[in-house]
């Protein structure tokens, strides 16, 4: 019977090569390579105690934390990394941690848009704190981390905290834009630390809870969180409030915050109404949660690394003024604007007529980059207007209508730091405390294994149950055309995007298969068919191509020469039957053929004529034929 040690003892080199494998992967692979049986009590307590072996106690990978702040100020000079500890009971206890690397920092002030993704995930490990995490948007639209924290709860203080610690990591930024989830502790420490900042809320998170109070026609607020022109923006919200009145003092009591486009900050480039940018990191990081602290700090410093080593790598090699997948997107959305239809009034006014949409129609000033729909001015992209009035002119640059945070030189500079590496944990400088420092203070755990995965919202199906499984819930109603505001298809597959490419009718088949049905018997003689077509003896070998003309020509004159052929020359089976054997019962033999032919026409013999020698031929060509001779014929 293997025990807890000999478990351990094991599971030491696998954890170390595959810190992130489940307890159940872990008895199932002892189990195939001793050949043996485990409980799964026994390989859970096994592993614990390998882990301690090979990370340390709790309270020692808190402690780690300090000798890790060493490391990464040696190696690294200008990144803020803090450790805030408390006292209670007269015991020092950890408190919080903050990292924020110093090309991180240079980076994103240097080549990203001002614009903040602020969550937090729970870990999974044995301190059931959270991870906090602050990331940007590069000009590539990918995630672009700039700082962490571990915190023990989603408090006011906490974030308080550490928002004023990447305020102190970035320094005076503006225009800034800080978009967060619905948590109340959250959006006061944003005011607090950064009253001047654009602050908005995860349109995605206000529809959870908004979903559950208000039913009906509550899900035009989607187009109206997209709309651009306050116009549009209150044309939707009066649907919405003509059907559920209650609806406008719900939002400006508790989402108060900028969750439409319309009230948003031109100036930032960044239209996103959802907080999917920080929720990329959290799937980022998803399978290290349950790492030791200072483990989970120097991992997640590892992966930012290895991340701004792959994207300098392919800054390098991209070519133009422009992220060559920028100008792609602008190229592609060029197709499809047919709905459109243009009046210039100079080199580079005019106006775009929307045929599609009850002729609404926009203004467009090329030279300073701005449409009357507001889209240009929020993205940094020509809208499809500007797009409109573009493509008139031969080999348009696009280059000089994007706005410069998706330059390539813009790119390279939010990559241009490099990450040093550091050594491993036994390498790091000792820091001397003057005291000892304890693990935080954590809520006993509960009975059973510790849960790893988090509680599913109320739009994603989650009950607060057992884990079962369902069909996937549809969220939402139709999908609704952008351009002839229609619901039951995208703006893609709108038919007013133009004219179909015209389908071809399928010709008849000049042959029949051999898989069809059997045609009528009277035309079988008449129509040619593949297998009886024969190429003539004057076609073959030729070197030129074979046209149905030359065919026909060439089967003309084989079939004239063999008419002619045959009207010359004598068939060898044509034979007249003899007056003497007409109506005879018995079968007629050759050799009966014969004698009668001999009999009625003995005269013939001395001069036999072209039919006797005919037959004779004919006779004699067989291999059972014999000579008449005389002697024959007088036995006959």
């Amino acid at each position: 019977m293997a025990t807890q040690g000999w478990v351990a003892s094991k599971a030491i080199s696998i954890l170390q090569n595959e810190p992130t494998i489940g307890c159940k992967e872990l008895q199932e692979k002892l189990e195939e390579r001793y050949g043996l049986t485990l409980e799964y009590q026994t390989v859970w307590k096994g592993k614990e105690r390998a882990e301690r072996e090979i990370y340390g106690s709790i309270k020692q990978s808190f402690q780690y934390l300090f000798n890790f702040k060493a490391e990464v100020e040696l190696r690294c000079p200008g990144s803020i990394v803090e450790v805030d500890v408390k006292k209670v009971d007269g015991k020092i206890h950890f408190n919080r941690f903050f990292m924020a690397l110093k090309p991180c920092i240079d980076g994103f002030l240097a080549g990203c848009r001002p614009y903040l993704s602020i969550d937090s995930t729970a870990l999974s490990g044995r301190w059931r704190g959270h991870l906090a995490s602050c990331t940007a948007l590069d000009g590539h639209n990918w995630m672009f981390p700039i700082a962490i924290a571990f915190i023990d709860s989603e408090t006011e203080e906490n974030w308080t905290w550490f928002m004023s610690q990447l305020s102190k990591a970035l320094g005076p930024v503006s225009p800034l834009a800080i978009c967060t989830y619905a948590c109340k502790g959250l959006e006061n420490a944003v005011k607090k630390v950064f009253p001047a900042a654009d602050q908005r809320e995860c349109f995605r998170h206000l529809m959870g809870n908004f979903a559950k109070k208000f039913k009906g026609d509550v899900y035009r607020m989607w187009p109206a969180a997209r709309a651009y022109r306050p116009q549009v923006f209150n044309y939707h919200m009066n649907k919405v409030i003509a059907e559920s009145p209650e609806v406008d003092a719900y939002l400006k009591m508790y989402h108060n915050l900028k969750w439409m486009r319309c009230l948003f900050d031109p100036s930032i480039k960044c239209d996103y109404i959802n907080n999917n940018l920080a929720e990329s990191f959290n799937a980022w990081i998803k399978d290290y949660k349950d790492l030791p602290v200072d483990e989970l700090a120097d991992k997640a410093r590892e992966m930012i690394m290895k991340l701004f080593h792959k994207w300098r790598r392919i800054g390098v090699k991209l070519r133009g003024r422009i992220i060559p997948a920028v100008i792609q997107q602008i190229y592609n959305r060029t197709r499809g604007l047919q709905h459109l239809k243009v009046g210039k009034s100079g080199n580079g006014n005019c106006e775009v007529k929307d045929i599609s949409k009850h002729n609404l129609r926009h203004v467009v000033k090329i030279d300073k980059k701005e449409c009357t729909c507001l889209e240009w001015q929020h993205t940094g992209k020509p809208c499809d207007h500007a797009l409109a009035f573009l493509i008139c002119a031969r080999n348009p640059i696009w280059e000089d209508y994007v706005d410069n945070y998706f330059s390539l030189d813009m790119f390279r500079a939010a990559y241009a730091g490099e990450i040093e590496p550091l050594t491993d944990r036994s390498q790091w400088p000792h820091v001397d405390m003057d005291f000892d420092m304890q693990a935080p203070i954590d809520n006993p755990r509960g009975s059973g294994r510790p849960r790893k995965l988090r509680f599913k919202g109320f739009l994603e199906g989650g009950d607060g149950g057992r884990k079962k499984k369902k069909e996937p819930k549809r969220l939402g109603s139709q999908n609704r055309c952008k351009r002839c505001d229609e619901l039951g298809h995208m703006q893609s597959t709108c038919p007013l995007n133009g004219p179909k490419p015209r389908k071809r009718k399928k010709r008849a088949r000049r042959y029949p298969s051999d898989d069809e049905d059997t045609p009528n018997p009277q035309n079988v003689e008449n129509t040619p068919s593949r297998q009886m077509i024969t190429i003539p003896a004057s076609l073959q070998g030729s070197p030129s191509p074979i046209t149905r003309r030359r065919l026909a020509i060439a089967l003309a004159e084989e079939e004239a020469s063999q008419s002619q052929l045959a009207a010359s020359t004598v068939d060898t089976m044509m034979m007249t039957i003899p007056a003497s054997l007409q109506g005879s019962p018995n079968p007629i033999t050759r050799r009966r053929l014969a004698i009668a032919l001999a009999d009625e026409e003995p005269s013939k013999l001395a001069a036999p004529t072209l039919g006797t020698m005919m037959m004779s031929v004919d006779m004699c060509s067989t291999s059972k034929a014999r000579k008449l001779t005389p002697k024959r014929k007088k036995m006959a």
